[in-house]
């Protein structure tokens, strides 16, 4: 099925069918993107091609019309992300969504010498990724983030997580791995701060030292389908030997569509 991206076209019954490439702000869902494009074409039959976390922007295809048939295809190619990850601290949802589980001083020196010296050569070759916990992946019939949500804590026991319930029972979930693989792989500025200076991403989370040395990493990565982002911030700080999490996420390519192409928000409303 042929597309132009950007290009609504009318057919029976006045039904709009189209494929948008929407250049989503943080702070909004994938959801509500796609109620404004509702609300604006009048109508019910739209969908994303792979949502974006609230506090991710970038590219965000929407479909329209008969193109929902195309979310698998437009879902199945390779992805292109920026982002900047924060070593040092760490969250239980690995993102600036969670409360603060981790923390550790760090230093930008420490950090340049363990990448100069290879700690993270294993991942940029393409690795066995464990699934995040905060997820949506189905185990034994339920998604892992409500699992998550229903708990009062939960433990990573090797491939495994143990969701402590509210009523003293234990669940133990065994978390899928998947092989990911990158076609880039650039790791940009190692920036040294202290941890007061992050508190902006973190909502008023404020149980660690605001003296504690942090380091922002920046990586671009071109990556396959079903990469979680998060937990790959997560698995760099395994192998630096600290604490990690995501602060700063933006898709800038889904298969050949690029920021570029994309419209704003403001644009589409």
């Amino acid at each position: 099925m042929g597309y132009e991206i950007n290009k609504m076209t009318i057919g029976a019954g006045n039904q709009v069918h189209g494929v948008l490439a929407v250049n989503k702000p943080s702070g909004i869902t994938s959801h509500d993107v796609v109620n404004i494009v509702r609300k604006k074409y009048n109508t019910r039959k739209v969908g994303h091609a792979g949502a974006l976390d609230p506090f991710a922007r970038g590219v965000l295809i929407v479909l329209i019309g008969r193109y929902t048939k195309l979310s698998d295809q437009l879902m199945g190619g390779d992805k292109e992300y920026k982002c900047k990850i924060l070593l040092g601290l760490e969250t239980d949802t690995l993102d600036t969504e969670g409360k603060i589980i981790k923390s550790q001083d760090v230093s930008a020196k420490e950090i340049n010498e363990k990448i100069s010296n290879g700690a993270l050569a294993g991942i940029e070759r393409g690795y066995d990724q464990q699934v995040p916990v905060f997820s949506s992946v189905k185990v034994e019939g339920q998604k892992l983030r409500i699992l998550a949500h229903k708990s009062e804590r939960y433990e990573i026991d090797g491939d495994a997580v143990i969701f402590y319930m509210n009523d003293d029972r234990k669940k133990r979930v065994v978390l899928p791995r998947k092989k990911v693989q990158f076609e880039k792989f650039e790791i940009g500025e190692k920036k040294e701060i202290r941890a007061s200076e992050v508190e902006r991403y973190l909502k008023g989370k404020k149980n660690f030292d605001g003296k504690t040395r942090l380091v922002e990493l920046d990586l671009t990565v071109g990556c396959s389908k079903g990469t979680y982002i998060r937990q790959l911030a997560k698995d760099i700080g395994e192998l630096l030997e600290v604490p990690a999490m995501l602060i700063e996420l933006e898709r800038s390519r889904v298969g050949q569509i690029t920021l570029a192409e994309c419209i704003s928000i403001n644009d589409l409303k």
